[in-house]
C-alpha cells in the first residue's frame, strides 16, 4: 500500500497569507515553485519570522523545505540584545531543521551618524546577499510588508527624489525577491499569533532615532487615520510605477534588437525582464523552432523553413 505525503493544513490566517504570497508572486511572474535555493533574510523579528515560518511549514508550492537556508546578520547595534537575536534565530533553525547562517558586522564607527548608520547597514545586507546567493546559486527573500513599502513612497514623495526612485521597494533587486510588499504587517502578527510563535522586537524601531523610526511612530499613524486606504493606494502607486518603467525599457530595448523583439513589445504583451532575457537569450541561439509560452496567454511560434525565400518565420498568437 503507496503511503501518502499528509501536509500541514494552516489555520484561516495562515491560509490568508501564503495564498497572498502565492497570487503576488505569480502576478510578478515568478515561476513557481521555486527551483534554486532560497535564502531567507531573518532578523528575528515578527515580519521576517512569519516569512521564514510560513515557507518552511506551509510554502510547498512556493519552494520545497529542503532548498531554504536563513541568513541572519548581527550589526552589533544593540550589543547583548544583538546576539540574543542572533541565537534566537540559530534555535529557531535548529527548530526546523533548517541551515542557518549567522554573519557578524562590524558595527559603525563613532563617525558614523545618524541616518548614515542605516545607509551602511543597508550596504552591509547587499553585500552578503550577493555573496551567499552567489555561493548557493539562490535566491534571497526578504520581509519587507506593505506599511515599509507605503513609508518609502511617502519618503521619495517628501524628499523630492520620487521622480527618480518613484517605484519604492522593488519588488526584485539582483537575487533578492519581496514576497510580502501587497502584505498588511496585521495579517503577519495574526499569522504568528495563531501558530503561537514568538519574535524579537528590534528596540531601536521605536526609539525615533532614525527618519524611518520617527516616521512609523508619528507620521504613519496620522495619515492612516486621517486616509484608511492610504497604505494600500501608495503600494498600488509603487507597483504600477514599477511596471510602467520596466515596460518602458522593454520597448526601449527592442528598438535596438531588431524585428523580434519590436514584435515582442507589440500588441498589450507584458512581459518581465527575466522573460525578455530568455526569449533574447534562445533566439539567439537560432537552435529552436515550436512554441514558447509567454506570459498573459500568448504563444511565440518559431517554424523553419527549407525554402531559400522563407528561412524562418515567427508567429505571435494568444494561446
Amino acid at each position: 500500500m503507496r503511503s501518502e505525503t499528509i501536509y500541514p493544513k494552516p489555520g484561516p490566517s495562515g491560509g490568508v497569507l501564503i495564498r497572498e504570497v502565492i497570487q503576488f508572486l505569480r502576478s510578478q511572474k515568478q515561476a513557481l515553485p521555486v527551483s534554486s535555493h532560497i535564502l531567507i533574510a531573518v532578523s528575528g523579528g515578527a515580519d521576517s519570522l512569519a516569512l521564514a515560518h510560513l515557507l518552511i511549514k506551509y510554502g510547498r508550492r512556493v519552494v520545497a523545505k529542503e532548498q531554504i537556508r536563513l541568513i541572519h546578520i548581527n550589526h552589533g547595534w544593540r550589543g547583548e540584545q544583538s546576539d540574543e537575536d542572533a541565537r534566537f534565530v540559530r534555535k529557531f533553525g535548529r527548530t526546523w531543521d533548517i541551515p542557518v547562517h549567522i554573519v557578524k558586522a562590524k558595527p559603525p564607527g563613532i563617525e558614523a551618524q545618524g541616518e548614515s548608520w542605516e545607509d551602511l547597514a543597508r550596504e552591509t545586507r547587499k553585500a552578503v546577499f550577493r555573496k551567499y546567493a552567489a555561493k548557493y546559486k539562490a535566491q534571497v527573500l526578504t520581509a519587507h510588508q506593505a506599511e515599509d513599502f507605503a513609508e518609502t513612497m511617502l519618503w521619495r514623495i517628501l524628499t523630492g527624489s520620487f521622480q527618480t526612485h518613484g517605484g519604492g521597494i522593488l519588488v526584485q533587486t539582483e537575487s533578492e525577491v519581496r514576497p510580502f510588499l501587497r502584505t498588511r504587517k496585521r495579517l503577519l502578527l495574526e499569522y504568528l499569533r495563531e501558530e503561537g510563535m514568538e519574535w524579537r522586537e528590534d528596540s531601536s524601531n521605536f526609539a525615533g532615532r532614525f527618519l524611518r523610526s520617527k516616521m512609523r511612530l508619528y507620521m504613519m499613524p496620522i495619515v492612516e487615520e486621517l486616509f484608511p486606504k492610504a497604505v494600500d493606494h501608495l503600494v498600488r502607486l509603487g507597483l504600477e510605477v514599477q511596471e510602467n518603467r520596466e515596460n518602458s525599457q522593454i520597448t526601449k530595448n527592442s528598438e535596438k534588437e531588431g524585428p523580434l523583439m519590436a514584435l515582442l513589445a507589440g500588441p498589450g504583451i507584458r512581459l518581465r525582464r527575466a522573460h525578455w532575457d530568455a526569449i533574447k537569450k534562445r533566439s539567439q541561439t537560432g537552435l529552436w523552432q515550436g512554441d514558447l509560452h509567454l506570459p498573459d496567454g500568448w504563444k511565440l511560434t518559431r517554424r523553419v523553413s527549407r525554402s531559400k525565400r522563407v528561412a524562418e518565420q515567427w508567429v505571435l498568437e494568444k494561446s
